[in-house]
């Protein structure tokens, strides 16, 4: 038998993952276990639940967030046997896009060196406690973790892939003091939100999307007035936008809509409800910060760029750029 709706929440709840004064305050959120199918019937969910229960069970009130990794349990709290254990279970929840995570003596080397964005981006967030923040398209939640210094009421991650989401789940056991951290099963456009959030964050999103004025439109419909988000996307530097055909890869990556030029994002925001719009950072990604590790082993950023900065489908080279702006 797989895992049943109701089982999720049963796992929440035995696993202490939350307390019950928590699960009752954001129940509305917590029923999106219950309703997404896509999450709820996926045909691996009873495998990584298997995943999560063999876990070491190991408590601990350590957490820090400060540093590149986010940090949970201190080394010092695991046996070497243990270790063993618990690195080859997260191993079985690869691929790791985001981190890189530091539990116990475990680190977990992802993907992508996020911390790199992370301090691109941390000086534009707004300095107020307090606040309520989604980020979407979270992941596994580190950029959720890395917000936790702002000190928020609640930091709601709404991710639609279910793996992410199970990797989240497997760094939060460990995590069990903090609250106000919570990432759900949602596709963004769909979710029915009753929290308006100060602080919307959409990293490396917007090319995905299937109609990019919908996403601006939504993260709108997010915000609470005169509430502020950071908008990280892929920017072309040729003369066009560049729009992909279905099926089609940019740079590998699959299920791309269009790759904007600076002043058409600027245009989107503008055209949606936003003010006080700006570019405030440009980046360019290199093997340091995306490359492939035991974390991640498939192909990453050194396949699909030519060395002058073109990808190997052809299309022009690009960079990274943060936009950040207000609800009207």
């Amino acid at each position: 038998m797989g895992i049943g709706k109701i089982n999720i929440l049963s796992f929440f709840r035995n696993k202490e993952l939350y307390s019950k004064n928590t699960l009752i305050e954001y129940d509305y959120l917590f029923d999106c276990f219950q309703k997404n199918v896509n999450f709820n019937s996926h045909g691996t969910l009873e495998s990584w639940i298997n995943i999560l229960n063999s876990l070491p069970n190991i408590e601990t009130n350590f957490l820090d967030y400060s540093r590149h990794a986010i940090q949970i349990g201190r080394p010092n709290e695991i046996l070497e046997s243990e270790k063993k254990i618990l690195e080859e279970n997260l191993l079985k929840l690869s691929p790791w896009r985001k981190g890189p995570f530091l539990i116990f003596k475990t680190e977990i080397d992802s993907e992508w060196r996020s911390d790199k964005k992370w301090e691109r981006i941390k000086s534009f967030l707004p300095q107020k406690e307090g606040m309520r923040i989604c980020d979407i398209g979270c992941s596994n939640g580190y950029y959720s973790y890395k917000l936790l210094e702002l000190n928020p009421e609640i930091v709601l991650g709404v991710e639609k892939t279910p793996l992410y989401i199970m990797q989240f789940l497997a760094t939060k056991i460990y995590a069990k003091k903090i609250q106000n951290i919570l990432v759900i099963p949602s596709n963004v456009e769909n979710f029915n939100n009753k929290i308006d959030f100060d602080l919307v964050l959409s990293m490396g999103i917007l090319y995905h999307s299937k109609n990019p004025a919908q996403h601006i439109e939504t993260i709108g419909r997010l915000l609470k007035r005169n509430g502020t988000t950071i908008l990280e996307t892929i920017i072309t530097k040729g003369d066009t936008d560049i729009r992909i055909e279905k099926g089609k890869t940019f740079a590998g990556m699959k299920n791309i809509g269009v790759i904007f030029k600076e002043k058409n994002v600027l245009n989107l925001l503008n055209e949606n409800g936003f003010k006080n719009i700006e570019c405030v950072d440009y980046s360019e990604t290199d093997v340091n910060e995306q490359r492939s590790t035991k974390w991640m082993t498939g192909k990453s950023l050194k396949d699909f760029i030519l060395p002058n900065g073109n990808t190997i489908e052809g299309y022009s080279s690009f960079y990274r750029a943060i936009f950040i702006a207000q609800k009207k």
